[in-house]
């Protein structure tokens, strides 16, 4: 692969997504100067695995079910892999968008123009332009979003509206930077303050992002539960304490 810092690797975690994977893939594969689209299937129960190459992904499987974060830095691997001794842009997407991964166009130009190292997107509701930021789904209110905050805010005194979001994409130097000496990558506060603490530049971009819709009950609570104790675990590796949040 060519070393060329204008290539963009995505990589997308996914589980039980076979009704909207391969619309979110052929969307990646259409975004500008996309190279290998990784799809990281977290011990699916349904065909998103099969749906996904058929779609034209590079499909790797987890050995068994470990979550978003463990199926980011598996991509991460892959991507590195691919690379060899080339450089590469790093986009990483949520595997539920569907069409309106489109979106990640407006993600990729300050990265792609040299504006920026690292541009978390930032989710409004689908249609909604270029309008304030609400949060979205991946971005809302919740528990872990605020811990997040916090954390990075007492760290680097960036305010990120949406630290734990699941579109980001890096440049080539900011991926470098963050997978070296073997270091795994995935989104979250710490490679927020990782990227800041270099002097990285970080942006926030609002997306159109068309997010299926999230799912309640107590298993939805104990998922944000051991997200808040996640967050907090990160965020005290990066010495920041546990960033209460309030």
């Amino acid at each position: 692969m060519s070393d060329t810092s204008g290539t963009v690797a995505v990589v997308i975690p996914a589980r039980n997504e076979a009704s909207r994977i391969a619309l979110t893939v052929l969307a990646a594969l259409r975004l500008p100067r996309v190279g290998p689209v990784v799809v990281v299937d977290d011990c699916s129960t349904d065909s998103t695995a099969r749906v996904a190459e058929e779609s034209g992904a590079r499909v790797v499987r987890q050995p068994e079910r470990l979550g978003r974060t463990a199926a980011q830095r598996l991509g991460v691997d892959t991507v590195r892999e691919l690379a060899g001794t080339g450089r590469l842009c790093l986009l990483f997407l949520d595997a539920d968008l569907g069409a309106s991964a489109a979106a990640a166009e407006r993600l990729l130009r300050p990265v792609l123009t040299g504006a920026a190292d690292l541009a978390l997107g930032v989710a409004v509701p689908a249609g909604a332009g270029s309008g304030r930021p609400n949060g979205g789904r991946a971005n809302g209110g919740r528990a872990a979003t605020r811990r997040a905050r916090t954390g990075v805010r007492r760290a680097t005194g960036f305010e990120a509206a949406a630290p734990l979001g699941g579109e980001l994409c890096l440049s080539a130097a900011a991926f470098a930077a963050a997978t070296a000496d073997g270091a795994p990558v995935a989104s979250g506060p710490g490679l927020i303050i990782d990227l800041l603490r270099q002097d990285f530049r970080v942006v926030e971009v609002p997306l159109d992002l068309d997010h299926r819709p999230s799912r309640q009950g107590l298993r939805a609570a104990l998922r944000e539960l051991g997200r808040y104790r996640a967050v907090g675990r990160e965020l005290s590796a990066h010495g920041t304490g546990h960033g209460t949040a309030r």
